[in-house]
């Protein structure tokens, strides 16, 4: 982290250093001498790191760490399963040497290119060790518990090296880290949403390179670095970083001084550098994207634009039972939650534009915050602005470029990340300014722990996420379904009865259970279906004619015995805990062995005694 913006803050009149000539203060005090070793900015990152994992495990993510080793996160969800089994696609694959961006174990016989798939590749490889060490259930929880942790320390070290102070710095990560965007998509299990520590860690090495401790050389080289990661991550955020960054510079440009002017110049130059390095980084993949592009999913729909009501509206459960805001939360439906930052926060960033007018650096960084985040804003509401409600939509001059191949399949209120770190980066300079009266210093430290409280309020926990089932699933009266995994797969069973690389489907109403059996199983066997993406693959992850034998027709039979001729199929696995009536395959003449928590029913018998009702 090193020093904490001297010249920036030398600029504002902040810095606090000693003038010329004047005595330095003693520090040989034993509260001096002991508090010295927590003044060190790694000592201090270090303590914010661990404040922010301590709050959030224990605020949020205590059943986490009660069951580690099983499948916790809503399991009828399909995206769950998929990023589990990205976990340990990636090391199988780059271990075996074969082509990560293609997967012939999902998908069988044919396979699925994953190329457009958002398996988050550098989540997968950093959790490498543990997942090897422990299993991948145990790796995708611990990275559950990590990544919002991570996020808000990143916050912290660009509001500290912005600020120098620790309180203002430490509010703000939390801000960062904990807010309802994160922590919404945490519970969704969606590791390419919630990484976002590298935007803040940018924000840290423009700092650096402002006030002269990182030169042109290493500020490119960490940026491309950052930049590449983040493509690896998730390429949909990249793009979104890129308008981000080239909005930011612009609005830099035009708030600066004529001084600074030139500076801002050289920095977007260097970006530019920075940004063609990340692309060089990452070309072997962008270059096999394009190459097997298969179509995306178009989301111009009202339904991904951001709400702008949810900007200060929270969810219903934290209205503080005033029924009439009750109701009108849930008249707004469930949609954009996601999005709220509360009034507060707004408020201080309008309040930090208001009140920087006393200097001149502080009233273009405070500018540059307000023009940033109504820029961002702009954005987030894509083609289509909803004030309350999809029903009643505008349309924007830019609407048209959201048609654009890029854009086209981007979801734009995804852009309220950067809004987010927008209003924290405010809340810290806020915190932090100096003044000398305690009444006013008091009023501001009011408003920011207010402002802290209403955002961290409103995010949901893993109380709310670890939930077997559904509220309109009926599971039969005899089973209730579980998240454990059925002993078949987690104690191994599926040895003594599948064939090693054996083609198998797999029955149940936890979603895309397929992959997620697969994945535990270390891709012992291969599976028919999985679901990868909405566009790519059928949400209920399994192959159209296994479909149709819940309303089993003679033409859906024949064609479900073609479809298992041709594919090579080998068994299905029906998960009896989590099983639907139609899923029981007796009544289609199979012959099934219940074992571990499953019926497994081999085809081959099966498909001899259609052969022989056929001849017949």
């Amino acid at each position: 982290m090193g020093a904490t913006g001297p010249r920036l803050r030398q600029e504002m009149g902040e810095d606090g250093s000693v003038p010329p000539g004047a005595a330095a203060p003693s520090k040989t005090t034993a509260a001096a001498l002991l508090s010295a070793p927590f003044r060190r900015p790694a000592l201090l990152g270090l303590l914010a790191l661990a404040v922010y994992f301590t709050v959030f495990t224990v605020g949020f993510g205590l059943p986490l760490i009660r069951h580690l080793n099983q499948p916790n996160l809503r399991q009828y969800w399909t995206d769950v399963q998929f990023y589990t089994w990205a976990l340990r696609w990636w090391p199988y694959a780059v271990s075996h040497w074969t082509n990560p961006l293609f997967s012939n174990q999902i998908g069988a016989p044919h396979g699925y290119n994953l190329a457009w798939a958002s398996t988050a590749p550098s989540v997968d490889l950093v959790m490498w060790p543990v997942t090897a060490l422990f299993g991948v259930l145990v790796s995708y929880n611990v990275m559950l518990l990590l990544i919002p942790a991570v996020s808000a320390w990143s916050a912290f070290i660009a509001a500290r090296r912005l600020t120098g102070r620790f309180w203002p710095s430490l509010l703000a990560g939390a801000v960062y880290g904990l807010c309802p965007y994160e922590l919404v998509h945490t519970w969704q299990g969606q590791p390419n949403l919630t990484v976002i520590a590298l935007f803040p860690l940018m924000v840290y090495l423009v700092l650096r390179w402002w006030d002269g401790t990182l030169g042109r050389t290493g500020f490119v080289i960490w940026t491309a670095l950052a930049m590449a990661v983040q493509f690896y991550t998730f390429n949909e955020a990249f793009a979104e970083m890129t308008a981000v960054w080239a909005g930011g510079l612009a609005i830099g440009f035009v708030v600066a001084g004529r001084v600074a002017r030139r500076r801002v110049a050289r920095l977007a130059g260097l970006t530019v550098i920075a940004y063609a390095g990340a692309v060089i980084l990452a070309a072997p993949y962008l270059v096999y994207s394009l190459k097997h592009y298969q179509g995306a999913l178009t989301r111009q729909q009202p339904a991904y634009s951001l709400p702008l009501i949810r900007l200060i509206v929270p969810a219903s459960r934290q209205m503080f039972g005033v029924t009439p805001l009750i109701r009108y939360s849930n008249h707004l439906g469930d949609g954009g939650t996601e999005n709220y930052v509360g009034i507060p926060l707004i408020v201080i960033l309008l309040a930090l534009a208001g009140l920087a007018w006393r200097s001149k650096t502080g009233r273009r960084i405070s500018w540059l915050l307000l023009t940033g985040f109504v820029f961002v804003i702009a954005l987030a509401v894509g083609p289509n602005l909803v004030v309350t409600s999809t029903h009643h939509t505008y349309a924007l001059p830019w609407a048209r470029l959201w048609s654009l191949p890029i854009a086209r399949s981007a979801e734009p209120s995804r852009f309220i990340v950067f809004g987010v770190l927008v209003l924290a980066i405010a809340l810290a300079l806020w915190l932090a300014a100096p003044t000398k009266s305690k009444l006013l210093r008091a009023a501001r430290w009011g408003l920011g722990l207010l402002a802290v409280a209403a955002i961290i309020a409103d995010t949901p926990t893993s109380y709310q996420a670890v939930n077997p089932t559904p509220l309109n699933y009926k599971p039969p009266a005899t089973m209730r379904p579980v998240n454990q995994l059925p002993a078949f797969i987690s104690g191994g069973m599926y040895r003594q009865y599948l064939r090693p690389g054996e083609i198998v489907i797999v029955l149940t109403h936890r979603g895309n259970a397929g992959m997620l059996f697969q994945a535990v199983s270390g891709f012992y066997f291969r599976i028919a279906g999985g679901y990868i993406n909405a566009s790519l693959t059928p949400v209920d992850a399994l192959p159209h004619p296994v479909t149709l034998l819940a309303h089993p027709s003679k033409a859906a039979v024949r064609m479900f015995d073609n479809y298992a001729r041709s594919s090579g199929l080998g068994a299905i696995i029906v998960e009896q805990a989590w099983e639907e009536p139609w899923m029981s395959l007796s009544r289609l003449g199979m012959h099934g062995t219940s074992v571990g928590g499953v019926t497994v029913y081999p085809i081959a018998p099966w498909l001899a005694s259609q052969s022989r009702l056929a001849a017949r």
